[in-house]
């Protein structure tokens, strides 16, 4: 059982692809440290006792420890680092049990015993660390005889019947370590023998080999010479077979001549392929050339046609505007007035939706896709800005709109607010436009979770079947032909928000049962410039804006050659206090603006002369009037045309028809000033 024990301590850290030499020294490091802890705990207990110092005793205890930790070093591979471990536990306790005891002790002794260590565990690879080991020993003893002659730190005093038995026990110790050394340096020199005893015969083994190769290798050298002779045969007759293969080959050789001829035939055959497919080539890029080309005339005719069309929608809604909210106008026309002014403004509008969502479907046919621009913009002013735009034609219809906005949702987001109102304004039209008298509609913006943000417009019209629910995202599809009949557009408004909202990253779903309504959820990515204090509860918007007037030393100068837009742009002017300078077309505005030097131009980007472009890289080339903010007001919808005009310097792009609650925010946000200036309240839709 013991000698099982030991075994297996003894082989600790081994491994199956150790050399046998590597091995047996691992085992040597194992046995000594396993043994010296024996010996160690034997000393130590021993010379408590006759000492009656326990203190010998808890140092020879940090010994054994220290001999344990040499078999935990190996365990973990580290087999050098046990080595010298091995070496500094046993110079540790020859130098305390040497300045303890002192020189009677005769403990310099053990220096011999750990000279011939290094020498048996070490390899002859490593070098190095025997060369370490033995230095160590040596500093060890010349410590110890340094000691020993200046006596810089006591030793015990002990009697000299203790020193004796002290002395006499250290030595018998150091005698069983070197007869342990001597019986490993034995075992090493028997296993050589055997190992030199083991190769000598197979040395012996192998020469009988190498005997009866030769003995082989003769016997193969006769049958070799047999088996030339039958070679030598084989290759005349193998030389007769090829003459024959030959002749056969010359056949074949005549037989591919003729066949060459049919693949030259062949080729000819190919050439006119090629040339025939090179004739359609050219067709094809021909058609391709017409296809791009009619697609160019085609946006040439959707710009010419939006144009054409915006601008007399300007007029209807900036005179409808104007005979809604002219404060002289007040209580003078009769309500059925009234109510036909709202009918044309709504329908106005309604045109306008319209005529946006055919040219964004344009847009996507002709395979332009948006760039996105997102920016950090203020929500709950932004949405309220829209529903504001919705309330009179709700008002009119008799349909309550109702606004609710978490109040989780931070103040500011991060998005392209142009995007998000097409997408917010289809939504509100059309729930406005299928939600009868005496219903509401419900626009709720809340936060999903931490991530996402939701749009959701509900209402509470004539809802959708199930079965047609996925085809309302189809271009020109609508639930069925007599929603066409009864509530009229195009079916374009969902496509174009679908679109956006997967252009943004976001989804959009809806919910219907028939005649319980229909609700559009709107999910996009929610993400923040900065986080924000939670703003207030949203407050329901009143029906009308107030706007208050500017002061009156501000000059806007307004170059414009429709004379209905130069009339609509007096009269909205008036009412602000402002100083309105009108010019006719490009050069006469840029005269004006030389002479004024206004606080604000306002220009179409279409007018004799000097277009809107000619004059707005003059302006900012002009030192003198390069810091003027310009507002361009233009039937152009195109983005491509906006870029256009933004990248030459304008610094505002409003679309014709104007709303007049942006065109008052933009100015606002040029003429207002840091201090206060006398109010006079203007109403608007």
């Amino acid at each position: 059982m013991i000698s099982q024990w030991f075994n297996i301590i003894k082989k600790t850290g081994l491994s199956a692809d150790m050399k046998d030499g590597d091995g047996r020294k691992i085992m040597v490091v194992n046995s000594f440290s396993f043994l010296t802890a024996l010996l160690c705990t034997f000393c130590g207990v021993t010379l408590a006792a006759l000492s009656g110092d326990y203190t010998i005793l808890y140092t020879a205890m940090g010994f054994v420890c220290g001999f344990l930790t040499i078999l935990l070093l190996n365990r973990r591979k580290r087999y050098s680092a046990a080595k010298f471990g091995l070496m500094f536990v046993f110079c540790m306790v020859m130098l305390y049990y040497g300045v303890t005891f002192g020189e009677s002790t005769q403990v310099h002794f053990l220096g011999l015993f750990l000279i011939g260590v290094p020498l048996l565990i070490c390899s002859p690879q490593e070098k190095e660390l025997k060369f370490m080991c033995l230095v160590l020993i040596l500093t060890c003893l010349v410590l110890l005889e340094t000691n020993y002659y200046f006596m810089v730190i006591e030793p015990m005093e002990m009697s000299r019947d203790m020193t004796f038995m002290f002395r006499w026990l250290i030595m018998s110790i150091v005698l069983l370590l070197n007869g342990i050394v001597i019986s490993f340096y034995q075992i090493n020199i028997s296993g050589l023998v055997k190992r030199l005893n083991k190769r000598n015969d197979s040395l012996k083994k192998k020469n009988a080999l190498v005997m009866s190769t030769e003995a082989e290798l003769a016997v193969a050298y006769t049958k070799l010479e047999d088996y030339n002779a039958k070679l030598e045969t084989e290759v005349r007759n193998r030389t007769m077979q090829l003459r024959k293969s030959n002749m056969a080959l010359e056949s074949m050789l005549l037989s591919l001549k003729d066949n060459n001829a049919q693949l030259r035939d062949q080729d000819q055959q190919l050439k006119g392929y090629v040339a025939e497919l090179e004739s359609l080539k050219q067709d094809l890029m021909r058609a391709r050339d017409e296809a791009q080309h009619a697609n160019s005339a085609k946006s040439a005719f959707l710009r010419e046609i939006s144009h054409e069309i915006r601008n007399p929608l300007n007029a209807i809604i900036g005179i409808s505007f104007l005979l809604l909210n002219e404060q002289a106008n007040r209580n003078k026309i009769p309500r059925t007035i009234v109510h036909l002014i709202d009918n044309i403004h709504n329908s106005s509008r309604n045109l306008l939706e319209i005529i946006n969502n055919v040219l964004e479907l344009a847009r996507i046919e002709a395979g332009k896709t948006d760039e996105l621009h997102p920016e950090p913009f203020a929500l709950r002013e932004w949405v309220r800005s829209v529903v504001n735009i919705y309330q009179d034609a709700s008002k009119v219809k008799g349909v309550a709109l109702q606004l609710q906005v978490d109040h989780k949702l931070p103040g500011e987001v991060v998005g392209d607010k142009l995007h998000l109102t097409q997408i917010l304004n289809n939504l509100l039209g059309n729930a406005l436009k299928f939600t009868p008298a005496g219903k509401k509609v419900t626009l709720n913006i809340y936060q999903q979770e931490t991530a996402h943000w939701c749009i959701r417009v509900a209402d509470e019209g004539v809802g959708i079947p199930k079965e047609k629910q996925k085809l309302i995202f189809q271009p020109y599809e609508q639930a069925d032909e007599s929603i066409h009949q009864q509530f009229g557009g195009t079916g374009l408004g969902l496509t174009i928000s679908r679109r956006i909202t997967e252009l943004m990253g976001g989804t959009i779903e809806v919910w219907s049962e028939p005649g319980q309504g229909a609700a559009f959820t709107v999910t996009l990515p929610l993400e923040t410039k900065a986080k924000t204090e939670t703003a207030p509860a949203e407050e329901q918007p009143d029906d009308r804006k107030e706007y208050a007037s500017f002061p009156s030393d501000r000059t806007v100068l307004l170059m414009e050659d429709s004379e209905i837009n130069q009339m609509i742009m007096e009269r909205f002017f008036s009412h602000l206090g402002i100083h309105l300078l009108v010019a006719g077309n490009g050069e006469e505005g840029l005269r004006m603006a030389r002479e004024h030097h206004p606080d604000l131009i306002i220009m179409d980007m279409h007018m004799p002369k000097l277009t809107g472009n000619e004059v707005i890289r003059i302006l900012r080339e002009d030192p003198e009037l390069r810091p003027i903010p310009v507002i361009a007001i233009s039937a152009d919808a195109f983005r491509e045309q906006q870029k256009e005009a933004l990248d030459a310097g304008v610094n505002e792009y409003l679309i014709k028809p104007v709303e007049f609650d942006r065109l008052y925010s933009v100015m606002d946000k040029y003429l207002s000033k840091e201090t206060p200036y006398p109010l006079r309240i203007i109403r608007a839709s």
